[in-house]
């Protein structure tokens, strides 16, 4: 696996990522919209890559992230990351499956759960890059895992592809996390939306509230205000 090391905010932050599984800027944007996050939180980040929303979300919120991985390669960058950024007592790295979450974690212990799962079937073809396709685990897998995991009101901010937005949703409520509030991402704004953020909570009603689009960049490229505003005080 070819990787490369690169800072970020001014310095602020180092990530040693592969070529082909990098930071974004829909991640960013994502962890700066994330809700029901205090600083005295028990976060678990599913599937925790190297690290990207445990790091940006410890850093930016104060709170403690246990940072759940299967992939060897990954735990290694992973480990790499925590340890550069200093956040040995703030990001707890888990070794494990989703799928059999209930050996090694304890049920109903977190506050709450990030996810950033692989957002195609298996079926669209993964050799090309494998950390954005369901090979073996689906996101029925992560929501079972997140269902489990969590406390009751517990909070869970998913972020997936638009085009599964229904699968989604009919998944979390299925596994009794109703979703709040959804925000979708478009890349501008004569474009189709082509992220999506899912605020859930498990085991509680409510109405669910669709926020105000987040349009990423302008028709010449460059980043909307919004997003300028939040890459400069991000951290």
């Amino acid at each position: 696996m070819e990787v490369k090391e690169f800072t970020f905010f001014g310095g602020k932050v180092r990530f040693r990522q592969p070529k082909t599984h990098r930071l974004s800027v829909v991640e960013v944007l994502f962890i700066s919209n994330l809700k029901g996050i205090k600083r005295k939180s028990k976060v678990v980040d599913l599937g925790a890559g190297f690290g990207t929303l445990s790091i940006l979300t410890s850093l930016r919120y104060g709170c403690e992230v246990w940072a759940l991985e299967r992939d060897t390669h990954m735990l290694e960058l992973l480990d790499y990351n925590v340890r550069i950024n200093g956040l040995e007592d703030k990001v707890h790295i888990v070794e494990g499956d989703v799928r059999f979450v209930e050996k090694f974690m304890e049920k109903n212990s977190f506050d709450v759960a990030l996810l950033n799962p692989p957002f195609f079937p298996k079926s669209y073809g993964f050799e090309s890059n494998k950390f954005h396709f369901e090979v073996d685990t689906q996101l029925t897998d992560f929501i079972r895992a997140v269902k489990y995991l969590l406390k009751d009101n517990g909070k869970l901010n998913l972020l997936y592809t638009t085009f599964r937005c229904v699968e989604a949703i009919l998944i979390l409520l299925n596994n009794n996390i109703n979703p709040f509030y959804l925000r979708i991402f478009y890349p501008k704004m004569d474009k189709n939306g082509k992220f999506l953020h899912i605020y859930g909570v498990k085991n509680r009603r409510g109405n669910t509230v669709i926020e105000k689009p987040l349009i990423i960049n302008k028709d010449d490229g460059e980043y909307t205000k919004e997003v300028k505003s939040v890459l400069e005080s991000f951290l």
